[in-house]
Order: C-alpha cells, then structure tokens, then sequence
C-alpha cells in the first residue's frame, strides 16, 4: 500500500508580484522541499486572487506543489480583521486540511482544528529598531507576534543572531528554533552578447560597484552615497556606484538623494526593480559588492555575490560575519569614511579582490540547500508524529 503523503499548506502571497528577500527564501525553500521530496511531501501554496484578477507568473511548480486561489475575499479584508483581532481559520479559507501549516513571512492564521504550524520570524527590526519599518508594518508586528509565536508548533529563523534576539525577546526556548539561512541557487552564467546586451539596456557600459536591496532607511543608502562622492574623482569616473533595487518605505531622503545625483551628474545609477536574469549579470559582472546595511536577518545578497567570485565590502554587524566570517572585508556602517576606504583598498589593490573572490566562493559553497530542507522536513515530521 503506497505511503500517504505528508500535506503541507503555505502562505504563497511573498511569491506574487516583484520578490523580495522574504520571497526569495520561500521560493526557494518550497521549490527544494518539492524536488527532494516528491514522494514524501504535497506542498499546496494559498493565496488572495479576489475575483481572479491577478496574474500571478513564476510561481515554483512541480508536480507535488498546487496552488488555493481564494477568490472570494480580499486579502485586505483578512488583514483588517486581523486588526480588529478577528483571525479567520485558514481552513475556512482555503478549504483546505492539511498535517502542518507554513508561514514563511512572519505572521499567520488560526487553526479550526489546531493543526501543527510554524513560522518563520526573519529578523526583529521592529524590536530593535522601530523607526525603520512602516508605522503600519510596525504595529501589526508587535501586536499580533507573541500571538503567532504562541500558536506555533515551533520557530523557524535564518541565522543564528536572530535565534538569539528571538529566545532573549520572547523568552522562547532555544531547541524550539530552526534555523534555515538561505544558501545561493548557484551561478547562472550567460553568453557574452546576451550579457552586454542586458548591461546596455541597463545603462552599464563600464566596470562598477553594486549594491542591492529595496530602498529603505536600514539599507543605509545616504552613508554609501557619501562615501562614494568621496572616492578620489579618478577612482569615481572609471566604477559607477549601481544601485539596484525598487523604491521602498520611508525613504524620502534616499529619492531626494538620487535625484541630485542626476541633476549633478555624478556616475551614481539606480536601476530600479530588476528581473532575475539582470540579477545573476550584475553579480557576475560586477568589480565589487557592497552592503552597508544597519540591520539584517541574515545577507542573502552576500552568498549571492560570493558565488559569483565577486569581492564583499559589508557592514560590521554580527550578522554578516555570521555569514561571511573571513571571506569579507568590514566598515563601519556608520562612517562614510570607513566604507569609502574600504572600497578604496579593494579597487585599487587587484590582488586582494582576487583573494577574497575566492575565499569568498570557498565561503558560498558552504551553505547547502540540501542541509536546510532535510532540517526542516525532519522537523516538520516530527512534529506532525507527536501531533498523532
């Protein structure tokens, strides 16, 4: 008699529209449980599509991963009940049973038949620091996460500094806490014409440094700008700083910023949003890779980069030497002067971007996706059994 399938229900709505990090980490941690575990796992993916109208492109497939589509209910709808402290059951809305329930972006909903759940809790910036989250973003985090954690079968983070800050925060017992960091998918090398191709559609005709993220007041933006306009005029004109990354929250100052740096001329450009594809050249083309960032879960664009044999010049946080140990050089992020002299040292000294490329791919090769979902699905299973 062939095995029953362990059924797993997911909050898909991080997979729809333009992926941040928080969507990046769940598409590929569904598409890696799917493929290693296609005769153990039904993975089924929900989310809001009222009346239909979305397309939703480039949602993982297999032929163990489905999709509920609720089409009946916005999901503003949910989210305002939720502020009235009005948690509508999951299985009401997806018509769905499952054996557990996942929650990849913080927070979740209530159960009609207490099924296992866990959610994964990426960082605690609105603990830590509150002023760099939307007011709105803000509040239901801190309302409605002791709630979600209590709820939880258990936790799931991506680094070993946000296992602690969660533990020390909400007194949660540590050996309740996953932690799955999210390794790179791998290179993704192209042709050479497709390549400059793609670089000149991009406005990118020379060497540069890159940096990548939603613009945002913890990426730190204005201390890289400044750091980069004092770069020797000569170092300036042959990188151009490329910022890539769609316009965020709070982030007044860092438009304003960049708009100036047009009107002036500088070598300064912000491409905005860009496609997987454009990703994987910017990293493989790029002189340099730099993430001055005050607070992260965990630096997914560092591996990223890494694996591409790029040089790292990142912020001194526990976080990123979490995540690159040796294989980068560290500023303090909070001093144009020691990012830009930082910089300074990696594009002037050949030898030493070369040396770091190469620790720096040693360093990526170590996180494994299939460490991460054989944690987690062992995690999952055992849960699910003490639930019997």
């Amino acid at each position: 008699m062939p095995r029953k399938r362990l059924r797993i229900l997911f909050d898909a709505h991080a997979l729809l529209g333009q992926k941040t990090g928080v969507g990046y980490y769940t598409d590929r941690l569904i598409r890696e449980l799917a493929r290693q575990h296609p005769d153990d796992i039904e993975l089924i993916g929900y989310y809001h599509n009222f009346l239909y109208r979305k397309k939703t492109p480039g949602l993982p497939t297999a032929p163990n991963i489905r999709y509920r589509r609720i089409a009946f209910m916005p999901g503003q709808i949910v989210n305002l009940l939720r502020r009235f402290h009005i948690l509508l059951p999951v299985e009401l809305l997806t018509l769905t049973k499952a054996d557990f329930i996942f929650y990849p972006n913080y927070l979740g909903l209530s159960s009609l038949f207490r099924i296992p759940s866990a959610s994964v809790i990426h960082d605690l910036t609105f603990v830590d620091l509150p002023d760099y989250l939307s007011k709105r973003n803000l509040y239901d985090l801190r309302t409605f996460i002791p709630a979600q954690i209590a709820r939880s079968s258990f936790l799931v983070t991506v680094s070993n500094f946000s296992k602690q800050r969660i533990c020390e925060e909400f007194s949660f017992p540590p050996k309740q806490v996953l932690v799955t960091p999210v390794p790179p998918e791998g290179p993704r090398h192209v042709d050479i014409n497709t390549k400059q191709s793609a670089l000149s559609k991009l406005g990118i005709t020379g060497k540069y440094i890159l940096t990548l993220g939603t613009i945002e007041p913890r990426k730190n933006l204005p201390n890289m700008l400044d750091a980069y306009l004092q770069l020797p005029e000569k170092v300036q004109q042959a990188y151009t700083f490329v910022i890539a990354g769609k316009i965020g929250w709070n982030c007044e100052l860092e438009v304003a910023r960049l708009k100036q740096a047009k009107v002036e001329g500088k070598n300064i450009l912000h491409l905005g949003y860009v496609s997987d594809l454009e990703r994987a050249i910017l990293y493989e083309s790029a002189t340099l890779f730099t993430w001055a960032s005050y607070y992260e879960g965990f630096g997914m664009p560092i591996l990223e980069a890494m694996e591409y044999g790029v040089p790292c010049a990142i912020s001194d946080i526990a976080v990123f030497k979490e995540v690159a140990d040796t294989a980068a050089l560290y500023f303090d992020q909070q001093q144009p002067t020691s990012i830009a002299a930082v910089w300074k040292q990696l594009l002037t000294e050949p030898d030493e971007r070369k040396r770091l490329g190469t620790l720096g791919k040693q360093r990526s090769q170590t996180y494994r996706w299939d460490d991460v979902t054989t944690s987690f699905y062992r995690r999952v299973v055992k849960t699910v059994r003490a639930k019997l």
